[in-house]
């Protein structure tokens, strides 16, 4: 008779020791999605020889900064989006030698990096 009661308890704790596993992974899969959101998406499009355009939507109005830099490292621009909604901005390289540039957009928790290649 004891061991009957042993079998059942023991089987009663796997399989519910099963399920509260499965709902902690759950959890913890949903805390890590709000605690680390997707990286901002942007799109960046040759406007001219020299120029392009950053094009990026700030859906809450949390300060987005754009950074470009050269290829050696070099920070060549900088701008700060406040406003809520989509965002567009043009860069004009002309007084830059290099030809490819890395422009990366985001905040302090997230960021996202492209590169650009611009013609002479």
């Amino acid at each position: 008779m004891k061991t009957k009661i042993y079998i059942i308890l023991l089987s009663g704790l796997l399989f519910g020791s099963s399920a509260w596993a499965d709902e902690t992974k759950a959890n913890k899969a949903e805390q890590e999605i709000y605690a680390h959101p997707e990286n901002i998406d942007f799109e960046v499009r040759l406007t001219a020889p020299r120029r392009f355009a950053v094009f990026f939507e700030n859906p809450d109005g949390n300060p987005i900064y754009v950074k470009v830099y050269d290829m050696v490292g070099n920070q060549v621009a900088q701008d700060v989006s406040n406003q809520k909604g989509r965002y567009m901005r043009e860069f004009d390289m002309s007084n830059n030698r290099s030809e490819v540039f890395l422009v990366e957009v985001g905040n302090a928790r997230n960021n996202s990096t492209k590169r650009i290649f611009l013609q002479k």
